[in-house]
């Protein structure tokens, strides 16, 4: 057989290596074979986004996988952000979020679906929100074919299904792309909307240096630790750069069209209204710019500023955040999570460290609460003291709050009632975040007659929950009530073990709307009441797919070696029978530390859940059935801390003895041929397959994507190691498969998108490891995706990695030449 020692860039007329074989110097993307190809291009299905009062809904078409010439629009990358100052808009869209392309609005439940009007063509939908009073909606657009035409704010009228721009201004949604703040929200009356918008007296642009200049860092030996941060600033320019894109002016726009400027210019990564109207929250980004840190660690100042008058109140200024310790459990000094409470006129809710931010002091009282009426002066008023560290607050309409607190380090997790009246605070809810099968959930949010965020409650009092569900079987979404005195959570309502169905909202007359899927169904929305039978088609999408048989999974659960409860959803192809025999098959899993066996164990995910190849980046392995293997997709490789050790003291021995359990059930089910192996993933999966093929003889090869091989590189913990290089250098080389990488025998395809743009890894991660195994004389290949972040977005990316997992299983998984490796 030929050599395949070789790198691809895969780019027209780009080759990174001169003199290798000629397939490895194919410069071409590759397509999917088909029907994978037809399918990676199917449209995802549309989406509800229901008003209040639950009457009508916009029906929204996601995005699906852009193309390599949408990933080539302009894009800076500054201080952590990625955009297109062209539009002023994030060129990366975080997972879970997607632009939109189409918009119509649907009467509930059954009337028929009215496109939306009056829409610039071809625009990309940023963002929607329904006005309080459902009445009407704002979308904040960017034309597509016209990079240059800015990001404008149009209104739609609900009643006539007719969209007209509001202003001429356009909004600005860089500084804050990583949470997807909006640019745009509602003031509270629905008669105006409140924009980070472009600032028009910004100065010129800054233009290119005659000369370039030092770019100087000091430190003065204070330590100021920081993860391997990506697209931080690194110039003079880069300051002049961030500091005129990213400057906005805060605008309340009435639906009029009148304008009424807010504050000052700055770097903006927040305005929210009160819920009275009549104030504005602000965080501002200030200068000195940091090189070491992104955006949403530089000095941070709040301020509150009355619409009426601009009258301004300072209510913190914070340094950067540059000293603050490694551990997922610190967080800065001073205010921080700083908002509107809910449910009064204009209040002012924040949290601080009663402790510095450090973990490693010992407090009895880690985070302490505050409340602040508006005009926001004189003393504020403690409302309560954490044992733990703050995370997150879910207000109520009459003086209730629940608050979230947590403790990484031992996974706690616990859920308190917060009574303002009498400044009470009683626990309702104690577990681990690791326990799946006892998760209570995450209260039901709406939005009160203000447009501020509440959540939802039942008619007697109780909170609306909804969870996951998870249990031995796969995930069964619920919704469930929580009694804010005693804590007793009841189950409403249950996903079919069937299906796979999601509670989005509950109407006025206790129906419930749901979200249904299945394997080989297509999500469609129902209403339902709980306890009945009955129930109600609220939508008819047609499956994207058309009539090609989908692969079907089935949960596996089993032990490792040392009675560690494993699990895996075993997908095999359409109409594979067991008379058959067993299969070639592809090990997909993304390894996670645990503190507990028992949560180890847990099964999480589903069988049943309808695949969306063109926005769910991991369900895309399981079109591999198609090509006649069987997948064990979400294997469970849970490395867990026993008897005082931490979890990655044993990383190796226990993420090799979880890959041979799974593939011993497999067989033992007569599905998995132990033979024919080959095992991938993506980031830390990327790292686990280079592992597993450096500690074992498991697999015959495997294809890594974008991942991180040498952890010296990240010398300030990794994934869930909060350890440094210095307090634990054996760790970090006997988990590195950079340092084994003489011992890797079988075949390795490695890709990385060459703008990754996550954390630790940085493309030279697989460039170096490909030169490390390449001197090693081992079978390896290279692909760097142009244009691509850490998370491909294009179409012909997403092809070129299924053309990968095809073309590199098919020989030396099958051992079978390319044209034949579907057989």
């Amino acid at each position: 057989m030929r050599s395949h020692l070789g790198v691809i860039a895969v780019a027209v007329g780009a080759v990174l290596a001169a003199g290798q074989p000629a397939q490895a110097q194919d410069a071409a993307y590759h397509p999917a074979p088909e029907p994978l190809h037809a399918l990676l291009a199917a449209a995802p299905t549309p989406e509800l986004i229901v008003a209040p009062g639950g009457r009508q809904a916009l029906v929204a078409q996601p995005l699906g996988a852009r193309s390599i010439a949408e990933l080539s629009e302009p894009e800076l990358r500054l201080a952590g952000a990625r955009f297109n100052p062209l539009s002023w808009t994030a060129t990366r869209v975080p997972y879970g979020w997607s632009y939109y392309s189409g918009l119509s609005i649907k009467t509930l439940p059954t009337g028929a679906a009215r496109p939306v009007t009056g829409l610039p063509e071809g625009g990309r939908i940023v963002t929607l929100a329904w006005s309080p009073d459902g009445k009407k909606a704002l979308a904040t657009i960017t034309a597509f074919e016209a990079r240059g035409g800015g990001h404008g704010v149009w209104i739609i009228d609900a009643a006539s299904g007719h969209a007209h721009r509001l202003t001429d201004l356009s909004v600005n949604s860089v500084a804050a792309p990583g949470e997807m703040e909006p640019a745009c929200v509602w003031l509270s009356g629905s008669a105006a909307v409140v924009c980070r918008t472009v600032a028009t007296d910004r100065g010129a642009a800054p233009s290119g240096e005659a000369a370039p200049v030092p770019a100087i860092q000091q430190s003065e030996g204070r330590a100021a630790p920081g993860r391997t941060y990506q697209d931080l600033l690194t110039s003079p320019k880069d300051e002049a750069m961030f500091a005129y894109h990213d400057a906005t002016q805060i605008a309340v726009i009435g639906l009029d069209g009148k304008v009424t400027k807010v504050g000052s210019v700055g770097v903006h990564d927040m305005a929210k209204p009160s819920p009275d109207g009549e104030w504005v929250l602000i965080s501002e980004r200030r200068a000195p710019f940091s090189y070491q840190f992104p955006l949403n660690k530089f000095a941070q100042r709040y301020t509150a500023v009355r619409i009426a008058d601009g009258h301004e109140v300072v209510l913190a200024d914070k340094p950067l955040e540059s000293d603050v310790p490694i551990s997922f459990d610190a967080v800065g000094k001073g205010r921080r999570e700083m908002q509107w409470r809910a449910d009064a006129p204009a209040e002012l809710f924040w949290v601080e460290a009663a402790d510095d931010g450090d973990p490693r002091v010992e407090a009895e009282v880690r985070d302490r609460l505050f409340l602040q009426a508006a005009p926001f002066v004189g003393e504020a008023r403690p409302v309560g003291g954490l044992a733990k560290r703050f995370a997150g607050v879910a207000w109520g309409e009459n003086g209730e709050a629940l608050v979230e607190e947590g403790w990484r380090a031992t996974r706690l997790r616990r859920i308190q009632a917060l009574n303002l009246s009498d400044l009470s605070m009683k626990a309702l809810y104690e577990g681990s975040s690791q326990d799946a099968y006892g998760d209570p959930g995450h209260p039901l949010m709406g939005a009160n007659a203000q447009g501020a965020p509440v959540f939802e409650t039942a008619a007697d009092g109780d909170v609306w929950f909804t969870g996951e569900g998870s249990t031995p079987e796969g995930d069964r979404p619920f919704l469930s009530t929580m009694d804010m005195k005693t804590g007793q959570r009841d189950i409403v309502w249950r996903s079919s073990a069937s299906r796979y169905e999601e509670a989005e909202d509950v109407l006025a007359d206790g129906s419930v709307l749901i979200r249904r899927e299945g394997a080989e169904t297509t999500p469609n929305y129902w209403l339902v009441k709980p306890g009945r039978t009955t129930e109600q088609a609220v939508t008819d999408f047609a499956n994207p797919y058309g009539d090609v048989a989908l692969p079907r999974g089935q949960v596996l659960t089993y032990k490792r070696a040392d009675g560690v409860p494993l699990t895996a959803v075993l997908f095999t192809p359409p109409g594979w029978k067991p008379e058959d025999g067993p299969l070639p098959t592809i090990l997909h899993a993304y390894p996670v530390e645990y503190v507990s066996a028992d949560a180890a164990g847990q099964m999480t995910g589903s069988p049943n859940r309808f695949p969306a190849y063109a926005t769910d980046w991991s369900s895309i392995v399981q079109l591999m059935t198609l090509r006649g293997y069987a997948v064990l997709y979400n294997t469970s490789l849970p490395i867990v801390g026993a008897e005082g050790k931490q979890p990655n003291d044993t990383y190796v021995e226990q993420l090799v003895a979880g890959a041979k359990a799974a593939i011993d059930e497999g067989a033992r089910l007569g599905v998995v041929d132990p033979n024919r192996m080959g095992v991938t993933g993506h980031s830390y999966g990327a790292f686990m397959t280079a592992n597993l093929l450096a500690h074992s003889d498991l697999f015959k090869a495997g294809v890594a994507t974008s991942g991180a091989y040498n952890r010296t590189l990240t010398p300030y913990g990794f994934q869930r190691e909060e350890r440094t290089y210095w307090q634990a250098p054996e760790l970090y080389y006997e988990m590195s498969p950079f340092s084994y990488a003489d011992r890797i025998k079988a075949p390795l395809s490695l890709m990385h998108g060459i703008n990754d743009d996550n954390q630790g890894t940085f493309p030279v991660q697989s460039e170096r490891f490909y030169a490390a195994l390449k001197g090693q004389g081992a079978t390896v290949r290279l692909t760097m995706l142009p244009l691509e972040a850490h998370r491909y977005a294009a179409s012909e990316s997403l092809n070129q990695m299924v053309w990968e997992w095809d073309d590199w299983f098919g020989r030396y998984v099958k051992n079978v030449a390319p044209a034949a490796a579907g057989q």
